[in-house]
């Protein structure tokens, strides 16, 4: 929350929340995942890393995130150990169970000598183990060709079209339907986010507010300072801040209220 304050807070407010968030990272030992399961934390990196621009702000709760993602997977892996142990038994004891290292290749052999006896017994030694050899190649170079082809074809698209996905981005009409379609699909934290980008392009192309790409939210709030619904969108800047670059994302709830927000800024 302290670095989240120090994000939004003015030039001479904001050293003190850096210090406070830096001494909670410094005391910070471990954390408890949501299973209970308490794993060692070293912050002290964090911590000594931690400045007062909102670029190393940014990067503090990223480091953060990242911090409490790596224990949430120490927690709970992805794979089961126990599993995975009784698996490789069973593949140990399967194979000293076998008669002989070229079992496949035998068994193909046996099958390509009673499909065509005639040709069976002439087979050489090691015909077998070669034309498989070469049939993998072969449908390694067809699998290789099918992915580069796939892969230029991409690349010959977007060189095309630089620009479409910027363009797009940038167009308040699109960051409004797209709001739309994330509270439909019930991702609230990507709905907030493109109603907050909808504000503020809005005003953008109204030519109330001069915006750029650059612009921290506080530089943006002093350019919309003569706006009469400025405190509208201070508090639609304030609750997709906390959402964003926060820790436990947004609800429906919050998602709702910025919408509310956003067409009230832009009223």
């Amino acid at each position: 929350m302290a670095l989240l304050q120090a994000r939004v807070a003015t030039d001479a407010q904001r050293p003190a929340f850096v210090e406070r968030a830096r001494t909670t990272l410094s005391q910070t030992t471990a954390v408890q995942t949501a299973d209970g399961s308490v794993i060692v934390l070293d912050d002290s990196r964090v911590a000594r890393r931690l400045a007062t621009t909102t670029a190393a702000i940014d990067a503090s709760v990223a480091d953060v995130d990242q911090l409490i993602a790596i224990a949430d997977r120490a927690a709970s892996p992805p794979f089961n150990v126990a599993q995975a142990n009784a698996k490789l038994r069973d593949f140990a004891v399967a194979e000293e169970t076998r008669s002989g290292s070229n079992d496949l290749f035998s068994a193909i052999g046996a099958l390509l000598a009673r499909l065509f006896p005639s040709a069976g017994a002439q087979l050489p030694p090691g015909s077998v183990e070669l034309t498989l050899t070469i049939a993998g190649i072969g449908l390694l170079v067809v699998i290789l060709a099918i992915l580069v082809r796939g892969v230029r074809e991409r690349i010959r698209r977007e060189a095309v079209q630089p620009g479409a996905h910027a363009e797009a981005a940038a167009s308040a009409a699109v960051q409004l339907a797209a709001a739309e379609r994330a509270a439909l699909s019930g991702d609230p934290r990507a709905a907030l986010h493109a109603f907050y980008r909808y504000a503020i392009l809005t005003l953008a192309e109204r030519r109330m507010v001069r915006y750029e790409p650059s612009l921290t939210d506080r530089e943006l709030l002093e350019r919309a300072s003569s706006l009469p619904q400025v405190e509208t969108l201070r508090e639609l800047i304030s609750l997709h801040d906390r959402a964003w670059f926060g820790l436990k994302g947004a609800t429906v709830e919050e998602a709702d209220h910025a919408r509310d927000l956003a067409e009230r800024a832009v009223a």
